[in-house]
């Protein structure tokens, strides 16, 4: 998760050029004056519309780059102590959110696994059983980032699978466009498909266990078995869709990366690696160890003098041991698996760039600004069932492009209870379409944390992530709703 592999660095305004940058610095700085002379309107207050007012301007920052994005997201920290929305340590606590670390241990793993040359080996392996076609790479890693993300966590997922998927174009393509269109693909499915991967079960995402509580108090109680008919169903058409959209619309990827020779070159490249050496090995033991780890913490977690273990927790257990286990080279005895220079090469911008967005969600939540906008689908009692359910989908898939996905649902459960109240419609149907929806925010680097990631890699670019999202966006609204209104009325009756 690196950023080497990509050809050339990342320009800081790549998404309109100079121009653009420019622009948008000066149209945010506009908004943010105007929307403070307006006002806010009836039903916000001050602090609330102050909010607001700095969200937008780190919108239209974001979108344009006018500066760094990680740049922009340091705004919170500065600028909320100072309108007195909250206190300089409230601020500044989600910087320091759990998931950041998780975010710097799976990225401290990334780079041993790359410092030590296990990620061509593991790259060369699958390609040598994939083959060279570009469009099967990108569905191999979306197929199994899929079935990852149905039993853990989707950051965890996303973390396992980027690193490999970025070493595997690297070993696929020589420097050049063919390569970042390959891995923008690798690595934008794998960001997708977790989230996608996510709805399958009801432990597939955090948000899945809140939209059952919540179920639950509603007097619905849903099996396991009739979640997945639900989730899966979601999610076998929005993993062939994303592949198309991918494969075929936006980046157009070749049908082969090279000639009838190419597989055996790929071949003999793996054979010319020789035997795995003892540092390699090591960090199998290492990765495998967190990866199984993530895969049973909660049973792991019920087990004595464990009760604290969390996916950060396992991530940065495991990040430590890397600077403790020896690497094994006989010419360098005291050598580590990983040391502090090669550590300092992880994107630290982009856990400013997510904590910055979880700032704002955390400000959001305590001006009101989330109630606020879910109350303003309250007054859809009149319109049909479906209807409802696409205003929720909608409302909720753009809600959590802005804050997280934990505080976009929890945020919208009164308003749910309010909608089940108004018009007697089912929770079921209410509660799954809000619960799906909250996983689907697709189209910006902050919206989960399996897109951070993937913007991390440096190879897609942020208008590409907008234009792509936007669609998934919209296409999952469409998924979702038909499927919940299709199949949550026979689990109702049966």
């Amino acid at each position: 998760m690196t950023q080497p592999a990509v050809d050339g660095p990342r320009t800081d305004h790549a998404a309109g050029g100079v121009l653009g940058a420019r622009l948008g610095l000066g149209l945010g700085l506009v908004v943010f004056v105007v929307m403070q002379v307006l006002g806010p309107p009836a039903g916000l207050d001050g602090k609330a519309w102050q909010v607001l007012s700095l969200l937008a301007l780190m919108i239209i920052w974001w979108v344009s780059e006018a500066i760094p994005v990680a740049a922009t997201a340091l705004l919170p920290l500065g600028l909320l102590p100072l309108m007195g929305v909250v206190k300089p340590i409230e601020a500044a606590a989600p910087y320091a959110d759990p998931i950041i670390f998780l975010f710097v241990g799976g990225f401290m793993i990334a780079v041993a696994i790359e410092r030590s040359g296990l990620h061509r080996r593991i790259a060369l392996g699958v390609l040598s059983r994939v083959g060279s076609s570009p469009a099967a790479i990108v569905g191999g890693f979306m197929l199994a980032t899929t079935l990852l993300s149905m039993w853990i966590s989707n950051t965890a997922t996303a973390l396992m699978m980027t690193p490999i998927a970025v070493a595997v174009c690297v070993a696929a393509t020589d420097p050049g466009p063919e390569r970042r269109k390959l891995m923008a693909a690798c690595v934008l499915g794998v960001a997708y498909c977790a989230s996608i991967g996510g709805l399958g079960t009801p432990v597939g995402s955090p948000t899945n266990l809140i939209g059952m509580r919540w179920l639950e108090a509603n007097g619905v109680g849903l099996s396991f078995p009739q979640w997945m008919m639900m989730g899966v169903s979601a999610i076998l058409v929005l993993v062939p869709l994303t592949w198309l959209l991918l494969t075929r619309v936006f980046y157009r990827l070749p049908r082969h990366l090279g000639d009838a020779d190419a597989h055996e070159a790929i071949r003999a490249q793996g054979r010319s690696l020789g035997p795995m050496r003892a540092a390699e090995m090591r960090l199998v033991i290492i990765f495998l160890g967190v990866a199984l780890a993530w895969m049973f913490r909660e049973p792991l977690a019920k087990l004595p003098g464990l009760s604290g273990l969390t996916d950060m927790v396992i991530a940065i257990i495991g990040a430590c041991l890397l600077f403790i286990v020896p690497a094994g080279k006989p010419e360098k005895p005291g050598e580590a698996l990983l040391d502090w220079d090669s550590a300092e090469r992880i994107p630290w911008g982009i856990a400013i760039l997510f904590g910055g967005g979880l700032s704002m969600a955390a400000a959001m939540e305590a001006t009101g600004v989330t109630l606020y906008i879910g109350s303003q689908i309250q007054g859809i009692g009149g319109l049909p069932l479906v209807a409802i359910i696409l205003v929720i989908v909608a409302s909720t898939v753009f809600a959590s492009e802005l804050a997280s996905n934990v505080a976009t649902l929890t945020a919208m459960l009164p308003v749910l209870s309010a909608i089940v109240s108004a018009t007697g419609a089912d929770p079921l149907i209410v509660g799954v379409s809000a619960t799906f929806a909250a996983s689907l925010g697709f189209m910006l680097p902050i919206a989960t944390a399996a897109n951070a990631i993937a913007y991390a890699t440096g190879a897609p670019r942020q208008a590409e992530m907008l234009r792509i999202g936007f669609l998934l966006n919209v296409l999952g609204i469409l998924v979702i709703a038909t499927v919940v209104a299709l199949i949550g009325p026979r689990l109702v009756g049966a």
